[in-house]
């Protein structure tokens, strides 16, 4: 598996383990949209999106029989995913001009895996 796809799995996991506690919590601080915010992003962002990314990067376009067509994108994807998801939950309620920017380059993490797959599973190369 590719250390990058891994990478994904790896946050994927921490995000789940943050997203259960935050659950947790609310259960002890009642109202609180701040709270509520974090946990379901920290969840679809974060614990499913993630997955999804790491899975989706190994196994994808393996059923074209091509390998990923820009390995060099994966990292610029992981790293905008992250920091821009862990920024937008940092600042959502306190910063909304900073927080918009956060959930636009999350956005663009996103665009970037739909990119990258797009172009990794087409046609696998001739056989000759």
């Amino acid at each position: 598996m590719d250390p990058i796809a891994k990478n994904f799995v790896r946050a994927s996991l921490v995000y789940l383990f943050i997203g259960a506690c935050l659950g947790l919590l609310q259960m002890y601080v009642k109202e609180e949209p701040l709270l509520k915010f974090a946990h379901v992003h920290f969840g679809l962002l974060g614990w499913m999106s993630m997955m999804i990314y790491g899975v989706g990067y190994h196994i994808l376009p393996r059923f074209s029989g091509n390998p990923v067509a820009y390995p060099g994108l994966m990292n610029w994807h992981f790293w905008l995913a992250n920091i821009s998801l862990i920024g937008l939950c940092g600042v959502w309620g306190y910063a909304d001009s900073l927080a918009k920017l956060f959930a636009a380059l999350q956005v663009v993490a996103v665009g970037m895996f739909v990119f990258n797959i797009l172009a990794s599973i087409g046609a696998a190369p001739a056989e000759g």
